[in-house]
């Protein structure tokens, strides 16, 4: 996924999941390249095994709201220890992008009102 785009239901779910769990407060259009370490969980002083058990706690409750909230299946093949540790390798690296989320967002679930052939 190059653009961040409002009529792209990974971006935009991405985007209001961090806003509602008050990880950043940016904007949609601020919002693409919003930093893993510029989100509230990021803590500068925690050690990077601290910093992994937050990533983890975080990635379950973007997977839980993904799901249960926004009407979020996982794309065919995918499960869900894959789908977050997937998320992790983004949550953990502190230059990794709101965008790059995204993009794995994109490649593991089908949102609600999104085909499946598209």
């Amino acid at each position: 996924m190059a653009e961040w785009k409002r009529n792209n239901l990974a971006c935009v779910t991405t985007w209001v999941t961090l806003r509602v769990l008050e990880q950043s407060s940016e904007v949609f259009n601020n919002s693409a390249d919003v930093k893993m370490k510029d989100l509230t969980y990021w803590n500068t002083a925690a050690s990077a095994d601290m910093r992994k058990i937050q990533a983890t706690t975080l990635a379950h409750q973007i997977d839980n709201i993904f799901m249960e909230m926004r009407g979020a299946i996982y794309e065919e093949g995918k499960e869900k220890e894959q789908i977050i540790g997937d998320i992790l390798v983004v949550l953990t690296d502190a230059g990794k992008t709101m965008r790059d989320l995204a993009a794995v967002a994109d490649a593991n679930y089908l949102f609600w009102g999104e085909l499946d052939d598209e």
